[in-house]
């Protein structure tokens, strides 16, 4: 967005303030790939001279690297305009997925790019305090491997099942990991970590993970299932991700006649599969024909479209997109349950299966904390005398911790 004034001083209508606004227009229209200014000028609307400018300011800052044309490109006519590139290697954020069965690290650039990454699996009944010390030694780990220390961090984010508010786990209605509810995640990890922490929900970040990289890029009205284990759900109205007043929106789980309660794992003995069958093998035997699988796929379809349709009844999504590890096999349950979503709801909305697989509350995750630094960088536009270097950014985001 081009701001135009005539005004003075720091505040909205001063000249400093179009600087500093036109800074970041230039910024965010260069952070996903490498443009040249006649491509920056198109984007953003700035004049040439303006574009030009600004651009040269970014460079001396440290946001901007120049990006010469190579020798090849040189043989060519004329000789190629340079292009500016973002300076992601100047940042850290990270990322941490803690589950009743794993918990996962990744460590990735300003760009979102994952530098490193490991999982190790987790008992689902270890008590709370050796859950989240194995996250902490993880994330500790993993910090190593991209080659780097917990102070070039700018940010962690922190997902979990459960409702979460205020970085605690105020419900978990599933079975397993006791002691979780009530477990205060983002204070354990600011022991270790001298960066912001945000916590939130796997199904929150799951969703964010699909309007970023997933099937959902394309939409600002969603309905997000994570389902795997444990089902859960997530809700985007207009383009952002809806929480409630205290976390909880989308635990339509919670209601026994919505039957999400019969997909839990640990009932699937006195719901729709045997106790002595692991779900995935149970996807697995009805791809090859099976009958009886088949069978218990199509209730489980069933059982899934139900609490899917109170939520698409209550807020009319355009997309909904079913995640987490049962999505990999959505060949075998995907028509019966658009064929149950469509009989309860009058207009259903379009339904696709993720291909992010296991490592979409990570990247739900990474992308929060990129949010994070865009968000400081539009405060500082907002309230700073000129627009920030990448160390202020990052010393601004630490003193938030």
């Amino acid at each position: 967005m081009v701001v135009q004034t005539r005004g003075s001083g720091t505040g909205p209508g001063s000249r400093s303030y179009l600087r500093r606004r036109n800074s970041l227009s230039v910024l965010e229209c260069l952070w996903d790939a490498p443009l040249r200014t006649a491509e920056v000028v198109r984007f953003t609307g700035l004049s040439r001279t303006a574009a030009e400018s600004v651009i040269s300011d970014l460079v001396a800052l440290g946001w901007l690297i120049v990006e010469h044309p190579d020798e090849l490109e040189e043989r060519g006519l004329g000789r190629p305009a340079v292009r500016y590139r973002v300076a992601h290697e100047l940042g850290r954020v990270a990322a941490v997925d803690i589950g009743a069965h794993h918990v996962s690290a990744a460590v990735a650039d300003l760009s979102g790019r994952r530098i490193a990454q490991q999982t190790v699996a987790a008992e689902e009944f270890m008590s709370a305090s050796e859950r989240a010390d194995m996250a902490v030694r993880l994330l500790a780990a993993t910090i190593r491997e991209a080659n780097a220390q917990p102070c070039d961090l700018w940010c962690l984010t922190v997902g979990s099942p459960g409702v979460i508010h205020e970085g605690k786990v105020t419900h978990f209605g599933g079975g397993g990991m006791p002691g979780w509810s009530g477990y205060d995640i983002a204070k354990r990890f600011s022991q270790e970590a001298g960066c912001p922490i945000r916590v939130e929900g796997d199904s929150a970040l799951g969703a964010i993970a699909e309007l970023w990289q997933g099937a959902a890029t394309d939409t600002t009205e969603m309905v997000y299932l994570l389902s795997g284990v444990r089902t859960g759900a997530a809700l985007v109205v207009d383009g952002k991700l809806h929480r409630g007043a205290r976390g909880g929106a989308g635990l339509v789980g919670e209601l026994p006649e919505l039957r999400w309660s019969e997909i839990e794992r640990e009932r699937y003995g006195a719901g729709l599969f045997t106790s002595a069958t692991d779900p995935s093998n149970l996807f697995e035997l009805a791809q090859h024909g099976d009958g009886l699988a088949a069978a218990r796929v199509d209730a489980f379809a069933r059982a899934l479209a139900l609490g899917a349709a109170a939520m698409v009844l209550a807020v009319d999504p355009e997309v909904l997109v079913i995640g987490g590890p049962t999505a990999r096999y959505a060949d075998t349950f995907l028509d019966r349950f658009v064929d149950e979503l469509q009989r309860y709801c009058p207009l259903a909305p379009e339904v696709r299966a993720s291909t992010l697989g296991s490592d979409a509350v990570l990247i739900g995750s990474v992308r929060m904390g990129l949010n994070m630094v865009h968000e400081l960088l539009l405060d500082s536009v907002e309230t700073a005398a000129a627009f920030p270097t990448p160390y202020t950014t990052r010393s601004d985001l630490v003193e938030f911790a």
